[in-house]
């Protein structure tokens, strides 16, 4: 069998024997509650509590032996014993694992995307004066929406729900990427499972730590989504050549470990 068809083969056998890891990108859709709202917070548009799933996600559909004490233990979870024993390329099969995961955890974010195009504009509530300005100066087409009593608090966005949605999914995406590269690194050691762990709870207490702001300065999680505003482009392609070079690096240590 060639390396094309192998690809495929075992893309199809790990989407029909893991029918319960589509149940997960469901709960990557609560976004879907806030873009409801006719003027939301922008402190509540940028929480990404689900964030530790897209960790689950990668532990489950890329390493799941990843939760015993050695390397050589094998589970059955999602028929890794099954495809790690078959005669394949393993290269082809870190690429398959590879592409299984990153479907499962970007197809609800990109199906967001496409929810937003039904109200692209957005009419946000930015409190913060200094969060006010760096919007207003980065964000293309934002402007002050001058309401009852001269309240100036809200920020009004063209496309802004797109542009929400589209920042969540590249946040997704470089979670994963990371992901990934961190499970083929403490895939050899020893208390790899306990490092994992370790890196979901930091994961866990990323939206506590993204609210954090020295001297009355805009939080960091805003600060670079207004920085994504204006440089979308580089953001992707960054995210994009990222992705390629963990992936070569992946299958290569993949088949190394496996060897």
């Amino acid at each position: 069998m060639n390396t094309s068809k192998q690809f495929w083969a075992l893309l199809r056998f790990q989407a029909v024997v893991s029918p319960f890891v589509w149940v997960l990108p469901l709960a990557f859709c609560t976004p879907l509650l806030f873009m409801s709202q006719t003027e939301p917070s922008l402190n509540m548009l940028m929480l990404t509590q689900n964030l530790f799933l897209v960790l689950l996600l990668g532990a489950l559909i890329l390493a799941p032996e990843i939760f015993t004490t050695a390397s050589g233990s094998q589970t059955g979870g999602l028929g890794a014993e099954f495809i790690r024993t078959r005669a394949v390329d393993k290269s082809v099969l870190a690429r398959s694992k590879a592409a299984f995961f990153y479907l499962v955890a970007l197809i609800a974010p990109m199906a967001v995307v496409l929810y937003s195009l039904r109200r692209p504009d957005l009419h946000v509530m930015i409190y913060e004066r200094l969060a006010r300005l760096d919007c207003l100066s980065h964000v293309p087409g934002s402007a002050l929406v001058i309401g009852r009593g001269g309240r100036s608090d809200v920020v009004s966005i063209p496309n802004g729900n797109v542009l929400i949605a589209a920042w969540r999914a590249w946040e997704f995406l470089a979670l994963a990427i990371i992901v990934q590269v961190f499970v083929y690194a403490i895939y050899p050691f020893r208390y790899r499972r306990y490092y994992f762990w370790a890196f979901i709870l930091l994961v866990s207490l990323s939206p506590m730590l993204s609210t954090y702001s020295r001297g009355g300065s805009v939080p960091w999680d805003q600060h670079l989504f207004f920085r994504y505003a204006a440089f979308q482009s580089g953001f992707w392609i960054l995210a994009l050549a990222a992705l390629f070079l963990a992936q070569v690096w992946c299958e290569r240590r993949f088949a190394r470990l496996e060897e």
